[in-house]
């Protein structure tokens, strides 16, 4: 079940093991229309990525540990910034609907 607090804590624990990267919750849970069994969206907006596979691995596995059904999805910022504006694509639906939990600046 997906609760408030689970949302908050997966996301500390993002910010913790990226403190410079953007954490973005979007979907159903930014929205406000999320279900209890809701699965909840997480953009984490990095200065640089190497492997986004790798990335989303890595964060995907710290969040294991709350067995919260989550999506983390991984971008660097010049490609965030370069899709955010374009209607249809992931990034514009969590730069539009989402909602910045950490960074940002």
């Amino acid at each position: 079940m997906t609760t408030p607090e689970s949302v908050r804590q997966a996301a500390e624990r993002l910010h913790a093991a990226r403190p410079n990267a953007t954490i973005i919750l979007f979907g159903s849970q930014a929205r406000g229309d999320a279900r209890p069994d809701s699965d909840v969206d997480f953009m984490v907006v990095q200065p640089e990525v190497v492997s986004r596979r790798e990335e989303m691995t890595a964060l995907g596995r710290l969040l294991r540990p709350l067995r919260l059904p989550a999506d983390v999805l991984v971008a660097s910022r010049k490609t965030f910034e370069k899709w955010a504006a374009v209607p249809g694509t992931i990034y514009h639906t969590a730069a539009t609907e989402g909602r910045v939990l950490y960074g940002g600046s």
